[in-house]
């Protein structure tokens, strides 16, 4: 009888337990499954990846994350390397025939900076792909960008950008809607010169650099442009009679980046020296207040140097350095609100082998006004005896806000769209896909926050749901 209770209370224990257990697992069961809430993605996401890449990375390493991130959300990688990854989400169900969508973030870890504002980017995309639950075919596409170059976008093949919709998200301290991206021109300014031999007795080398692969479009007119500061300094002494000679000028890698760095070497009448001196330091002071203003480094000098043996003739290096006084550089136009609507830069300067070449790259978000610079530039190297050619064009862009995607974002966002000056990325693509239906939204994890769902709604908007009534 003893051994019938034990055996019966031990029965009872256990179906106790596990009566517990059962209660337990339902209860947790939810809790695994519930989903973050939107707002809650988006910090998550940005915090994850900030941790991630405190102290700086590499795309290889972000892809890498990205891939593991999407398994996890059971959103699939459709490709990943070391210069794009491409993540997916089939359409659901009801939404097979509905609107394909697109979402892309370029992505740096060039500086600190670029890369805190463009991982906020690459949290709202990831976001979305986790949030959304009614719609067509959904792609996260994510790209590489690094010194001044949008590499990532350059090697996508034409096959992701297959979508009816086509959404680029980038970075902004408010919330934007762009329809418009600024044509552009590409300008070289050659002149063959003689070379004598040097008058004067004193040698010095003036540098300035500290403004590593910055878009001079993106920054506005935010650092000094290597070139010009040095080209101001030789004509502001040409002007007041110090009298030099220019054995050679350069710097710059890119027509469409301010110049890392430049270079004059001159040599100076000895009586001259101290006159220039002071020239320089007052071109070092309104330098130096730039970079105190970014709190980035900077050097500028102006150092002894050997005596080189040939110069640039007189009338070449006065022709020279008046088209460095004369031509256009940075703002050429604002609108009536203060917003540049034309504007250029000098990226590359050069004096080999007996050719003066520089380049220059021109943004104008009008045609008339880049008819106008192209006139400018023409006419100012015909005045300072050099020879002028546009070397490529690329036309403005735009769609119209009659276009469903750019008319829903625009009611939702509650934004007039307007022009960029420059995307890398987005060139990139509508060069390879002229007719994609595209629109550009910036904002910051706040502006997505308050927007992102509204994007959603719209995926949701194109799909076929049977309601119970259909059913029956």
């Amino acid at each position: 009888m003893r051994r019938f209770f034990s055996l019966f209370s031990i029965f009872i224990l256990l179906a106790v337990l596990l009566s517990f257990s059962g209660c337990a697992s339902q209860a947790d069961a939810p809790e695994k499954e519930q989903k973050l809430s939107l707002d809650d993605s988006l910090q998550t996401n940005y915090d994850a990846l900030m941790d991630q890449f405190e102290n700086g990375g590499d795309f290889q390493r972000f892809s890498n994350y990205l891939s593991q991130w999407a398994k996890e959300n059971q959103i699939d990688v459709k490709t990943s390397n070391d210069r794009y990854i491409v993540l997916s989400k089939a359409a659901s169900s009801g939404y097979e025939d509905a609107e394909t969508f697109t979402l892309h973030a370029a992505v740096t870890f060039d500086n600190e900076a670029d890369q805190e504002e463009s991982l906020q980017s690459a949290s709202a995309v990831m976001a979305a792909l986790y949030k959304a639950e009614r719609h067509g075919t959904l792609k996260g596409i994510f790209t590489l960008e690094t010194m001044g170059e949008a590499v990532g976008a350059d090697a996508l093949g034409d096959t992701h950008l297959k979508a009816d919709n086509f959404i680029d998200m980038t970075y902004a301290g408010h919330t934007a809607l762009y329809n418009s991206l600024a044509a552009s021109s590409e300008f070289l300014a050659t002149k063959e010169f003689r070379t004598v031999r040097p008058q004067y007795n004193k040698a010095y080398r003036v540098t300035l650099k500290g403004t590593p692969n910055k878009s001079p479009y993106k920054r506005g007119s935010d650092y000094p442009n290597a070139i010009k500061t040095i080209g101001d300094l030789l004509a502001s002494c040409q002007s007041s009679s110090i009298l030099f000679e220019l054995a050679s000028f350069s710097g710059g890698t890119s027509s469409s980046l301010y110049p890392e760095k430049a270079t004059a070497l001159i040599v100076l009448q000895e009586n001259d020296v101290e006159s220039f001196t002071n020239r320089f330091e007052s071109s070092f002071e309104r330098v130096e207040e730039y970079y105190e203003e970014l709190e980035e480094p900077f050097t500028y000098t102006m150092t002894e140097a050997k005596i080189p043996k040939r110069v640039l003739s007189n009338t070449d290096s006065n022709h020279i350095v008046s088209l460095m006084y004369t031509i256009t550089n940075g703002t050429y136009i604002r609108s009536d609100k203060g917003e540049i609507m034309a504007a250029s830069n000098i990226g590359r300067i050069s004096t080999k082998q007996g050719l003066f070449r520089m380049e220059i790259n021109a943004k104008s978000l009008e045609n008339n006004l880049m008819d106008q610079m192209r006139s400018v530039f023409e006419t100012t190297c015909g005045l300072c005896e050099l020879q002028y050619k546009e070397t490529s064009f690329v036309p403005l862009w735009y769609a119209s806000t009659r276009i469903p995607l750019i008319s829903y974002l625009m009611e939702k966002i509650d934004s007039t769209p307007s022009g960029m000056l420059e995307n890398r990325a987005a060139e990139i693509y509508l060069e390879k896909q002229p007719q994609l239906n595209f629109a550009i939204w910036a904002t910051d994890l706040d502006g997505a926050a308050e927007h992102l769902s509204d994007l959603l709604d719209y995926m949701e908007s194109f799909g076929i749901v049977e309601d119970e009534e259909t059913k029956q």
